[in-house]
């Protein structure tokens, strides 16, 4: 199936785009974990990074979960339809990628 150059192009730039902010962003915040007054052994900022790692674990963790409980919904819906109406949604169905029943995330 044709897929304009367009549309590959346009979300290529808005994924770039939020990754240059995302990268910004973490030097801000870089610059203010440690401080002068918290020297020499900056417990305050050792305590921030301790606090920004357990938070990226609790993402990490929902994002499995996430993928999981999707996986077992697609699974579900697609037990659910008949080898004929399986091979009809194959042939017939518009959805690409993700969206698909019969696509599954690696996880």
């Amino acid at each position: 199936m044709f897929v304009p150059t367009f549309q590959l192009t346009h979300k290529r730039k808005y994924l770039t785009n939020y990754q240059q902010m995302s990268v910004q962003l973490g030097g801000v915040g870089s610059n203010y974990v440690y401080q002068d007054y918290d020297k020499p052994y900056y417990p305050h900022g050792n305590t921030k990074l301790v606090i920004i790692n357990i938070c990226s674990i609790g993402v990490f963790l929902l994002t499995k979960t996430y993928y999981v409980w999707r996986n077992k919904q697609k699974e579900r819906v697609w037990n659910a339809l008949t080898k004929e109406e399986q091979d009809e949604y194959l042939r017939t169905t518009k959805l690409r990628g993700s969206r698909r029943l019969d696509f599954r995330f690696a996880h």
